[in-house]
């Protein structure tokens, strides 16, 4: 099906790419203003603590200061607020922090140094909290408490039930039962958060480094309790978010009232340091599993109790969304899922890559190759015998998946890795290095379609044709995935359409560039506003040719009579009409469907029993995209996020400090992302099921990749020296202990 399509499914040049390699793309943190003031931010040094007085004189008084915001002024001002207990609203700056740091005041000052100068003129008299970092500790009677609520939100647990959980367990020949735990990680973006505030009038424009404009403005407005209308947001180029930056933060909200109380614009650029203390992080978890099988391997009984950690304050329901792993991805019709959503004293948790997914596929695929292990069975044919199949779907709601590529995904990618050759007995290898193989399978709803969707294509007179929409691009090619959806459409060339993004007052909302969403469910928009364009087109046409519109069609970039056999270019029919033809596509989001996407990875590693050294020799990354609208972005999109996902299961882990709370470890040298030396080739196979929903039958394709690699390593390593890692990141240090323990 992919030849019927002329644009759809090629290897194009991304839309943006001169502008990246040359450096004419300009950031947030390039934009300069004239009298523009600079913000810096007193923070927290205590994990918790009440502030008994701020004395701010000194710092006032210095030349160069122009303005100090304190938690006294913005008493009422909170972000991030839900519609359940109060306490959870997150406010600007804080009178009682709650992690080490928390903000407590802002500066603004003609330049940074000054600005940095004052806040250490500024005295700060704390009264000192306990503390806990530990969810699971948290969540106990006798911990401290961070709220006067408690440290479990809401005084009931997500639980979620299926079926008879006791009568799965009686089925079950084989029962077992493991604990997991990942940690926190930070999204170690380029281009760290970043906003320029400036006021006209009453009128607010920020220049921001967030991939979401119109939540942005939308909740900023909120906030300041002004119109939607009187803010305009210009995000131009990002660099980087990988989950961050998709909302209205404290930053936005500080930098907006330091413009207006200065009546200067105003930047406030966070520090490598500061995005590690102050900004969300991938929240860590703690799992129990029971699961249950009978002898042929069929699952009949799933036991689940989650600890998600959610920092010191509410950002969304983390525990919900990392049990969908153990919900869906497998068939079992006996579950019982259990999770505490619990604050503790460090930074906020929020989305990363995939929010819930990694942290639970990191337990339960390798929960899955130990329980396998138990049956005696190859742990990839045990997999094959229990993902959820397309007639499976939603198993609680009873509805099947659009389309399921799994088993593609998994026949490809065995094939291509050479499973079956490759896994042999775990640890039955010998000498100093020692080489394994493991598999992990992916299924989530991330790559759906939710909106808000909406288009505007606009053909002028000369023919030249203008996509504006508001969904930005975060670095993963959504610009050149939605002018291949408009060209597509419209039938004409690639290189026709030129893509608007990244202004409020010129493009359309479309929600935030996150949850894989960017591509089916703006790409929806796209090809209804050019649907739109092409029957106006078509009406135009009749009346400038004095034809009937059954007589016109619109085929191969032009406009085609039939009864005389010939055609005319869109150029001339818009030039005579005499006004530019504006296409609009808003269509609703698809309901009572289930789209997942799907993926299976193998790994091949080499483990050095001296060293604790390990090399993933090999990747092989298989996903169900619907269809690839850019081949080459897809292909991005799979090795970025396998990438990504070898940092999280071998380096990556901010370390806190048990006594003091604080981070040890807030930059880049010893915050160990990968580098080239790290990563193998990874190698793509993209399945492209009959999808009939997405855009051309896309789904995303952005975020699942990222889940898989941490359980296909921990469970090659296994494979090469038999020894179990329940934790990640699995690294030196942890293979070393690992074999160590294994000696006895």
């Amino acid at each position: 099906m992919a030849g019927e399509f002329k644009v759809v499914g090629k290897r194009v040049e991304r839309v943006d790419s001169f502008e990246r390699l040359t450096g004419e793309a300009k950031y947030a943190s390039d934009v300069y203003l004239p009298g523009m003031l600079y913000v810096k931010v007193t923070r927290s040094p205590h994990p918790h603590a009440r502030i008994v007085r701020i004395d701010a004189a000194k710092a006032q008084a210095l030349a160069g200061v122009k303005a100090i915001l304190t938690p006294q002024e913005v008493p009422d001002f909170a972000i991030h607020s839900r519609p359940n207990p109060p306490f959870v609203r997150m406010p600007v700056l804080a009178s009682t922090p709650r992690y080490v740091g928390d903000e407590i005041l802002a500066v603004a000052a003609v330049d940074e140094e000054t600005a940095e100068n004052a806040l250490e003129l500024i005295k700060i008299d704390f009264e000192v909290l306990p503390f806990v970092l530990d969810a699971e500790e948290a969540a106990k009677s006798g911990a401290p408490r961070i709220y006067p609520d408690g440290n479990v939100i809401r005084e009931k647990i997500d639980t979620l039930v299926r079926g008879n959980l006791e009568e799965g367990f009686k089925q079950a020949d084989v029962i077992f039962e493991g604990k997991y735990q990942t940690h926190m990680i930070q999204h170690v973006t380029l281009e760290p958060r970043v906003t320029v505030a400036a006021w006209n009038g009453k009128k607010l424009t920020l220049w921001d480094g967030g991939k979401g404009p119109f939540g942005l403005r939308n909740d900023l407005a909120e906030a300041l309790n002004i119109k939607v209308n009187q803010i305009r947001v210009l995000t131009p180029f990002i660099g980087g978010d990988f989950g961050d930056k998709g909302r209205v933060e404290r930053q936005h909200v500080i930098c907006a009232l330091l413009a207006k109380k200065t009546g200067r614009p105003v930047k406030l650029e966070f520090t490598r340091e500061e995005n590690f203390l102050a900004t969300h992080h991938r929240y860590p978890t703690t799992w129990y599993m029971k699961y249950g099988a009978k002898k042929d391997g069929t699952l009949t009984a799933m036991h689940v109790r989650l600890y998600a950690d959610l920092g010191a304050y509410y950002h969304m329901d983390f525990a919900y969304n990392s049990l969908e792993v153990p919900k869906g991805v497998y068939r079992c019709p006996n579950v019982m899922l259990e999770g505490y959503n619990v604050f503790t004293n460090k930074p906020e948790a929020g989305q990363m890559r995939c929010v819930g997914h990694p942290t639970g596929m990191f337990p339960q695929e390798v929960h899955m190759d130990r329980l396998a292990e138990k049956l005696g069975m190859d742990p990839f044919e045990f997999r094959l015998k229990n993902y959820a199949r397309k007639e499976d779907g939603d198993q609680d709601r009873k509805i099947p998946f659009t389309s399921c590529g799994m088993d593609e995904c998994a026949r490809l990618a065995s094939e291509q890795f050479g499973w079956k050759t490759k896994w042999k007995t775990p640890g039955s290898g010998s000498g100093p290095v020692r080489k394994g193989v493991g598999v992990a399978f992916q299924s989530c709803r991330h790559g759906s379609i939710f909106g808000p969707m909406s288009a505007v294509i606009k053909m002028d007179q000369d023919g030249t044709i203008e996509l504006m929409n508001g969904l930005n691009d975060t670095g993963g090619g959504q610009k050149t995935a939605m002018g291949i959806i408009a060209a597509e459409e419209l039938g004409v060339p690639y290189d026709a359409v030129q893509v608007t993004t990244g202004d409020t007052d010129s493009t359309t909302d479309t929600g935030t560039a996150g949850g894989s969403r960017g591509t089916p469910s703006v790409g929806l928009a796209v090809v209804a506003a050019a649907r739109d364009v092409k029957n106006q087109l078509l009406d135009a046409a009749a009346d400038v040719l004095k034809k009937k519109r059954d007589d016109l069609e619109i085929r191969d970039g032009a406009l085609f009579i039939r009864s005389e056999n010939r055609s005319v270019p869109y150029k001339e029919i818009v030039s005579k009409s005499g006004a530019t033809i504006v296409g609009r596509g808003s269509p609703k989001a698809p309901q009572g469907i289930a789209t997942h996407t799907f993926g299976v990875h193998f790994v091949e590693v080499e483990v050095d029993m001296r060293t604790g050294k390990v090399k993933v020799l090999r990747l092989v990354a298989a996903h169900d995209v619907g269809r690839a609208i850019s081949r080459i972005g897809v292909e991005n999109q799979i090795q970025g996020g396998a990438v990504m996902g070898i940092g999280y299961g071998m380096l990556e882990r901010q370390y806190m400090d048990a006594p003091t709370g604080i981070c040890v470890n807030s930059n880049m040298v010893d915050f160990k992302v990968p580098s080239i030396l790290d990563v193998p080739f990874v190698e793509p196979i993209i399945v492209e099921p009959d999808d009939p929903v997405g855009p051309f039958g896309a789904k995303g394709c952005g975020e699942p990749p990222y889940g898989v690699p941490a359980p296909a390593i921990a469970n090659a390593i296994h494979n090469a020296i038999g020894v179990r890692f329940t934790e990640i990141p699995v690294n030196i240090r942890s293979v070393l202990d690992g074999i160590e323990k294994r000696k006895g």
